[in-house]
């Protein structure tokens, strides 16, 4: 397995993968490296839904265009955009209340007031829109929007943090769907799983015997790592997270947690450990994410990072490329078309294409 035809796009902002594989360069958004149009004002993010593009530029303010480059919608305040092939879910700011929209291909069906939440985290499927308000999870059915339930986090109680102070559970992210669950990530090292339907727990994981440092007085051993770090795997069948030197799996059939050292692995190729990352991008037979190099071995006083193909089946490291400028952003790497696209730490995109097996 290898990657081939290395190729470099400078000054890009950001890029996206919906389906296919978005990106800004110099205010002209490509799609799959041609352009699609030209937009009037420098972008810290996007999303595209519905032949639209929905945007915020660097002063703080959304946008939403045709994609020939005509402005719909403008507001004041940083809009979160995200979506589904179905629906797209946005805040904004209205009369300095944070405002929660969620919108079909035809118009708003749900618009919600956030209040104090500044980021809401938000999950979609067909049927449920589940979205945080004072950090209480909050189900609607789709498309009619109706409430159907909501969970108080508060429930769960409280956890020690590395302090040994006492904290309340908060929901850092969605992480997906798997058959008639959310399965949802939360601070304190917990990731739960909430019937979709009903709203009830069907069940929690936190403990992972053996895992974890002894520091701060062991509070953070025996325990899985931070939970922002997992995803579902592309079979939906177990959760993983490459977490430093450590493979940690979560089978969602038999609910075992377990963990694997791949410390032999990354030392054939003289890496510490896999970066931390909010998620990667997958095919049926590897795993791309960032690993960071042993600069004591190679005599440095910074930290090199490569881009990784990691093997599912071997566990190894069956490729990598070394950039140029010896870090990378923390965008997760992307998969399109038969392509990786990966940025760089000075703005440059870079495009691997994949070699045919012969």
């Amino acid at each position: 397995m290898n990657f081939y035809k290395k190729k470099e796009i400078s000054k890009v902002i950001k890029y996206s993968k919906k389906n296919n594989l978005y990106f800004f360069s110099n205010k002209k958004l490509f799609f799959n490296e041609k352009s699609f149009s030209i937009f009037d004002t420098p972008v810290d993010g996007f999303e595209i839904f519905n032949n639209k593009v929905y945007l915020n530029d660097w002063n703080g303010n959304y946008k939403i265009y045709k994609t020939s480059g005509e402005v719909i919608e403008k507001g004041e305040g940083k809009a979160f955009f995200h979506s589904s092939n179905s629906y797209l879910g946005y805040q904004y700011l209205k009369e300095g209340n944070i405002q929660e929209a969620l919108i079909d291909k035809n118009e708003v069906i749900l618009n919600l007031d956030i209040i104090d939440k500044k980021n809401s985290i938000n999950f979609s499927n067909k049927n449920i829109y589940c979205c945080l308000i004072n950090n209480e999870i909050y189900a609607y059915t789709l498309p009619i929007a109706k409430l159907q339930w909501k969970f108080e986090l508060s429930t769960l109680g409280k956890f020690e943090d590395r302090d040994g102070n006492l904290q309340n559970y908060e929901v850092i992210k969605f992480i997906g769907a798997w058959q008639n669950s959310i399965l949802v990530a939360c601070s304190g090292q917990m990731i739960l799983d909430i019937n979709i339907q009903t709203g009830e727990l069907n069940r929690k994981w936190q403990a992972l015997p053996g895992y974890g440092s002894s520091a701060f007085q062991g509070r953070l051993q025996h325990k899985l790592p931070s939970t922002d770090g997992f995803q579902l795997d592309i079979s939906k069948s177990y959760l993983y997270h490459l977490a430093g030197a450590f493979l940690v799996t979560i089978d969602l059939v038999t609910g075992k947690a377990n963990y694997q050292s791949l410390k032999n692995t990354l030392e054939e190729h003289i890496f510490s450990g896999f970066r931390w990352s909010t998620g990667y991008a997958e095919d049926k037979t590897h795993i791309y994410t960032i690993a960071e190099m042993n600069r004591l071995e190679l005599g440095l006083d910074y930290i090199p990072q490569c881009i990784v193909a990691f093997n599912r089946k071997t566990l190894k490291i069956d490729w990598h490329y070394r950039f140029e400028g010896d870090w990378v952003k923390t965008d997760i790497p992307q998969l399109a078309n038969n392509k990786l696209y990966q940025l760089s730490g000075d703005n440059t995109l870079y495009i691997f294409e994949k070699e045919e097996s012969i």
